[in-house]
């Protein structure tokens, strides 16, 4: 019988991992997968839909157990460039398209496009095929974009989404003191 896990692990109750689990990021943005952990146990995964394993989450089994996600070597595209400006530019593409990507000082890492590489190498992009674990950046609206509650109702809420209710409540507000002002 498969260990079933559907739901995060408390991160305020330490408990040592004993499993561990290594996933490709596209394994890791399913909410439901069937996987085998290193010591070959069996694992049922049925999490919320939306639900991203990041390299070092921790999954709760309902038998008490802990497995350990670890981000499993992937086929990858590392995109460099002579100068930061270079660089920036291939960013703003990537970040155009939504693509999902790792982010450093000199380097992105992508999972491989070949119409991409084309269009960065066209920009003066330098591009390297690698086998690396692949953790990209969480994105301003993990799991979606919502406009509807405070922020603080909602813990778990990204910095992208407080800032996205934040403008829309001081649109509105501004909205509504125009409309006030020309109505006196």
């Amino acid at each position: 019988m498969p260990l079933r896990c559907t739901r995060l692990h408390d991160s305020t109750a330490p408990a040592p991992a004993t499993h561990e689990l290594h996933l490709v990021y596209a394994e890791r943005v399913k909410s439901r997968l069937a996987a085998v952990c290193t010591d070959g146990t069996a694992v049922a995964i049925l999490l919320p839909r939306g639900t991203v394993m990041r390299d070092g989450t921790l999954l709760a089994a309902d038998d008490g157990a802990v497995v350990h996600v670890v981000a499993a070597a992937q086929a990858v595209t590392r995109i460099s460039a002579p100068t930061p400006l270079m660089l920036l530019r291939a960013v703003y593409h990537l970040a155009n398209r939504h693509v999902p990507a790792c982010l450093a000082a000199e380097q992105v890492l992508i999972e491989p496009d070949p119409v991409l590489e084309r269009l960065l190498q066209s920009l003066g992009a330098r591009i390297e095929h690698l086998q690396i674990p692949f953790d990209p950046e969480p994105g301003a609206y993990h799991g979606g974009h919502s406009h509807g509650d405070p922020v603080h109702a909602d813990p778990a809420a990204t910095v992208g989404e407080q800032l996205s209710i934040e403008a829309h409540r001081e649109r509105l507000a501004a909205l509504a003191a125009e409309s006030g002002a020309g109505h006196k």
